[in-house]
């Protein structure tokens, strides 16, 4: 519930021009982390974070802004009133995380394929689609922001270079990253409902 595979979307010349395009933009970094939970005014929900964005370039912008894509997106989530929102890379390190939130509003539908291989999976919560913040704060309370054990599972990102995508609802369905043990690049780009 709440994710779908969408095939052959990414050719291999856009893959690799999106990797050197965030291998020159690694520097430029820039860090994304907090401490705290926090229920935010549009409905989405933050636990502690530590990782880092880096900026699209043309080659992002480029995908984040395609017709193909968008079309693809449409089809495969049944929403057709998507627009793309813009992207990004997140960036992970050794030890970094992303303990359980739900993306902003306007992240209606998250896209997203792994730039480095054997990128970690995800947590996923889907039994927790549209749950309150008053929900997640006891789910933190009673597993942390690393839930395992009960309903919570796993949802891997493709790695790009097999040019498929994730296409998750990333404002409605509870999602984390565990600490990393090595590092790793995730490009997201995101959809909102009009």
């Amino acid at each position: 519930m709440g994710t779908v595979v969408i095939p052959g979307v990414l050719s291999a010349d856009r893959f690799a021009a999106i990797k050197s395009e965030a291998a020159e933009r690694l520097g430029q970094a820039v860090p994304h982390a907090h401490d705290h939970t926090a229920a935010h005014r549009d409905g989405s929900f933050a636990t502690p974070v530590h990782c880092a964005f880096v900026e699209p370039g043309p080659a992002l912008e480029a995908l984040a802004y395609d017709k193909e894509l968008l079309s693809a997106v449409r089809e495969y989530t049944g929403i057709p009133r998507l627009v793309p929102r813009g992207g990004a890379v997140v960036r992970y390190r050794e030890g970094d995380f992303q303990g359980l939130h739900l993306d902003s509003i306007k992240s209606t539908v998250t896209v997203a394929f792994a730039l480095t291989v054997n990128l970690p999976a995800m947590g996923w919560a889907p039994h927790l689609y549209n749950a309150s913040s008053d929900v997640l704060g006891k789910v933190v309370a009673d597993h942390g922001i690393f839930p395992e054990r009960g309903e919570f599972t796993a949802l891997r990102h493709p790695y790009g270079e097999e040019g498929a995508v994730r296409a998750f609802a990333g404002y409605s369905v509870p999602h984390w990253r565990r600490p990393m043990t090595g590092e790793g690049l995730l490009v997201t780009v995101e959809f909102f409902d009009l």
